[in-house]
């Protein structure tokens, strides 16, 4: 066993120090949020409630379960995550692939081209006017997806990856007569199923987060989204056509908010520690070539 310094000992324990502060940050404002969201009526309206629930009323998320305008963006919100995720990691999948080859003609211009778009963009009103107007995709799924669905960062960082494949593993598949998307679908895949992992997650997690395009593209409440619905509550004052009509004198607004941001969350938060695993070494696995 070898024995730690004392530089090392004051160095680890510093870092157990900051990483419990880092984890109570994180978990002491939702531990917050949840009792606000289950106390009674009379604790929350006198802010009574801290850490720790003030009785328990459960009103506010049976009132919010039946909600139809909720249950509608709830549909919508997994929708467009799984479709959207799916669809993009094709995409950008086929997209690293086919600019991993070595003899894949205007690679270096297609390269720019695409790095280009990471930092400069045609700017909020061309873009609006461009989906809203000129494609017809205002109140469709279609302007949720569409405009997110190739990620350039991503399609770099699969790249990379597949550079470091060993061309051995794709003749293999040549002399036995696979197709470049068979070869795609069949051994590439599998082999940088940690990668899929991570970058899925990622965007997984920011379509699941999406609420500016529906301002943008939305004028029907069908079409809404979990995090959209969120706004309203939260930062609305409770519209009337959303909460208002689902409150009574025995749920308080705050109870109404903050349970909908549990609701929210949720989901996404009960998924994560299953694929964290993946995120250091599906981000890490194409950046060392050796």
């Amino acid at each position: 066993m070898v024995k730690k310094s004392l530089s090392e000992k004051i160095f680890q324990t510093l870092d157990i120090l900051a990483m419990i502060i880092v984890v109570l940050i994180i978990i002491l404002p939702l531990l917050h949020i949840f009792s606000i969201s289950v106390s009674d009526r009379v604790a929350v309206s006198t802010l009574q409630v801290g850490l720790w629930p003030k009785g328990f009323n459960f009103a506010a998320y049976q009132k919010i379960l039946v909600n139809s305008i909720f249950q509608r963006s709830l549909i919508n919100t997994v929708g467009i995550t799984v479709v959207g995720t799916a669809l993009s990691i094709i995409v950008i999948t086929m997209v690293a692939y086919a600019m991993s080859k070595p003899y894949f003609y205007g690679k270096k211009f297609i390269t720019y081209y695409l790095v280009v778009t990471m930092y400069f963009s045609g700017g909020l009103i061309p873009t609006y006017l461009w989906i809203s107007s000129y494609l017809k995709l205002g109140n469709t799924y279609s302007a949720y997806i569409l405009p997110l669905l190739v990620n350039v960062f991503y399609v770099i960082v699969i790249r990379s990856q597949l550079e470091a494949i060993p061309q051995d593993i794709l003749d293999s598949g040549y002399i036995d007569g696979a197709s470049e998307i068979r070869i795609l679908f069949k051994i590439i895949f599998p082999l940088i199923m940690p990668t899929i992992a991570a970058v899925s997650m990622f965007l997984a997690l920011a379509r699941w987060n999406m609420w500016y395009p529906v301002l943008l593209y939305a004028t029907r409440d069908k079409m809404w989204t979990l995090q959209y619905y969120l706004r309203n509550v939260v930062f609305e004052s409770m519209l009337e056509h959303t909460t208002q009509k689902l409150i009574d004198d025995i749920i308080p607004a705050k109870n109404y908010q903050m349970a909908s941001i549990i609701l929210v969350a949720l989901p996404i938060v009960t998924i994560y520690p299953f694929i964290q695993k993946y995120f250091v070494k599906g981000i890490l696995a194409g950046s060392v070539k050796g």
